[in-house]
């Protein structure tokens, strides 16, 4: 019970960065913001389902995917502090066209749509919350894409390691090559090149 408060106070301390939140308003956040703890590979959302559910991480890694032709094309992976959800199926309530799962055991504070909709009504800072959460969605894809077609492969690596140091031990090689829109095979070649310039920029700074 008391790990589930000090929780809640990580989830307040991101909400406070858009809209700092009343006591009464922390109520709120408690009465529908329910913690739960899901194993690896836990399937969060199938494609096809409509997307019910706005996902708080609070730790551990969680995988955005879609597939063509039966192979899984990995489109985001979401860390500590993130919100996870279909934003297309949320919003219109349609079908979800990407899959969700869990990429390790995960902590999560989780809400319903009909949860968020009552907060919506009810709150007027809920209102800027939620657009603040589709635009930083949306800018986030939109940043990656715009990667995708002006970074090599080697760039996006990089960008993507110097972000976030501990991926490697954190998701699987074949998730992360595809993530990058490159082959496994390509991906050892870029490790090992970027190694090899990681070891070079140290040697440089000791001489």
């Amino acid at each position: 019970m008391q790990q589930e408060i000090d929780q809640y106070e990580k989830l307040f301390q991101v909400l406070d960065r858009v809209v700092i939140l009343s006591k009464q308003q922390q109520e709120n956040v408690r009465k529908f913001f329910k913690y739960r703890e899901f194993s690896k590979d836990y399937q969060l959302l199938k494609q096809g389902e409509i997307s019910n559910y706005l996902y708080f991480l609070v730790k551990g890694v969680v995988r955005q995917f879609y597939c063509v032709e039966d192979k899984e094309i990995t489109s985001r992976f979401a860390f500590e502090d993130d919100f996870i959800y279909s934003p297309h199926s949320f919003i219109l309530r349609k079908p979800s066209k990407e899959s969700i799962k869990s990429v390790s055991n995960c902590q999560f504070f989780v809400t319903t749509y009909e949860g968020l909709q009552y907060l919506y009504d009810n709150d007027p800072a809920w209102n800027k919350i939620g657009r603040l959460l589709i635009e930083h969605y949306y800018i986030e894809l939109a940043e990656w894409a715009f990667l995708m077609k002006t970074q090599t492969a080697f760039e996006r690596y990089e960008d993507l390691v110097q972000r976030h140091p501990d991926i490697l031990d954190r998701v699987k090689l074949g998730h992360l090559a595809s993530y990058l829109g490159i082959t496994q095979e390509t991906l050892s070649r870029i490790r090992a090149r970027y190694r090899n310039q990681q070891r070079r920029r140290h040697l440089a700074q000791e001489i």
